[in-house]
């Protein structure tokens, strides 16, 4: 009998529901050159409403976790999207600053759930040796949701104007429940999936016989391998910010580019980055087989990547300056890929989501930064990028070190069971 790939079909709505998320995080971005010129805001001003949406997100990471482990993704996936989209479309009605600042708060409150969700059911549904092809596409969404987001948003922005944005990307949002809602089962209760692809699913995982005892959330917080992917993570978040928030900004003012011809050309590092987050989740699954390193040197030589940040400033043309912005954004997201997968590795049984949350965390505090110092840094050097992007660039080495210093070896399918003190 051969295997069913319901597994597969699954992923593939965590890809387009990961999409549809940074597409409604992206959202703003796009519009931002013209929503600061309608209400008059500094760079300063900037950062903070692009920081809103992160402050309730990441706060959020740290208790979310243990939550979605209680109820389950299928019924998390559900009021999350909804209160997201609502959020969403509920920002076309903003008529100033802290309105527009409180819709933001109630998107990250609405997607917190999303990754620790999303890495949940990937640990649920696919087998260890292909959970980084499997993290790695669903992550490509990340760099796929902005990269619709340039050229859809600043259509619709020239077309339209900036509040029907909202509305269309919130929208989207709906159509991907309908999906959820018809085809989602949690596979033990899926008739779609045969008996062959759950031996294929449960091959290689925790035997269930081998006892584990439970460990307490606030202890996973001592241990070095979490540390490892909050710090690292903190750094891989911070420079995918700084693209997220500041890119088209930085394209218009810096670049001299309209706002048309910047969701075109700037599609270009958030597509490479979709493509190279794939790939960082499949060549991580590679090289573990050779070396119980290799998931996290993937995750280390992908930020590494990262500082061609720092040349882009240096260039005198918009052209070579996409094209090291494009290199570092397909590093960091190589390493995105692959950290992913990490996560479902170094979690105890059952606890996948609460370790998934910690690396959220962390990360996102370093994301809700990222567009507040940037748009410091702009203000107090009179409208310069350069000591933003290359304090990008300096974060990305400290990233890597973190993860290749602190990140315990992977797990072998000979040796899985993990008990409390092997990544303490």
């Amino acid at each position: 009998m051969k295997p069913t790939k319901v597994r597969w079909g699954v992923i593939t709505l965590l890809f387009f529901a990961t999409t549809i998320n940074y597409l409604d995080r992206t959202n703003l971005s796009v519009a931002l050159p013209v929503i600061s010129k309608n209400f008059h805001w500094n760079a300063t001003a900037q950062g903070a409403i692009s920081s809103a949406f992160l402050l309730s997100y990441g706060l959020l990471q740290l208790p979310i976790g243990a939550f979605i482990d209680k109820l389950g993704t299928k019924l998390t996936y559900i009021w999350s999207i909804i209160l997201w989209s609502l959020a969403s479309m509920a920002t076309a009605m903003a008529n100033s600053f802290g309105i527009l600042y409180l819709f933001r708060l109630i998107l990250g409150v609405g997607e917190a759930p999303a990754f620790p969700a999303a890495t949940k059911t990937a640990s649920d549904w696919i087998p260890r040796r292909q959970r980084g092809i499997a993290t790695g596409f669903f992550t490509a969404g990340v760099n796929m949701g902005s990269a619709v987001a340039m050229p859809l948003v600043a259509i619709i922005v020239t077309a339209f104007g900036w509040r029907m944005s909202f509305i269309v990307t919130g929208l989207i949002g709906f159509v991907w429940l309908i999906f959820w809602l018809v085809f989602y089962k949690e596979r033990h209760a899926n008739p779609r999936v045969n008996a062959a692809e759950h031996a294929l699913i449960e091959a290689g995982a925790e035997d269930p016989n081998v006892e584990e005892e439970k460990v307490p959330y606030a202890q996973l917080l001592t241990r070095k391998s979490t540390w490892g992917l909050m710090l690292g993570y903190f750094c891989q978040v911070y420079i995918m910010y700084v693209f997220i928030t500041w890119l088209p900004s930085y394209l218009v003012k810096a670049r001299h580019m309209s706002l048309l011809k910047t969701g075109f050309y700037g599609v270009l590092p958030f597509l490479f980055g979709a493509i190279f987050a794939f790939l960082g989740g499949v060549l991580a699954d590679k090289w573990v087989k050779r070396n119980k390193n290799g998931r996290k040197y993937a995750m280390a030589i992908g930020l590494v990547f990262g500082v061609a940040v720092i040349p882009a400033v240096a260039v005198g043309s918009w052209q070579w300056a996409l094209v090291f912005l494009t290199i570092a954004e397909s590093g960091i997201m190589f390493s995105n890929g692959a950290a992913w997968s990490a996560c479902s590795e170094i979690a105890p049984r059952g606890q996948t989501a609460s370790v998934a949350s910690m690396q959220n965390f962390g990360g996102n505090v370093g994301g809700y930064f990222a567009p507040i110092f940037t748009g410091y840094l702009i203000q107090t050097t009179g409208g310069s990028f350069v000591s933003a992007l290359v304090l990008s660039g300096v974060l990305a080495v400290l990233g890597a070190l973190f993860y290749f210093f602190l990140l315990p070896s992977s797990k072998t399918t000979e040796a899985i069971s993990l008990n409390i003190s092997a990544n303490s």
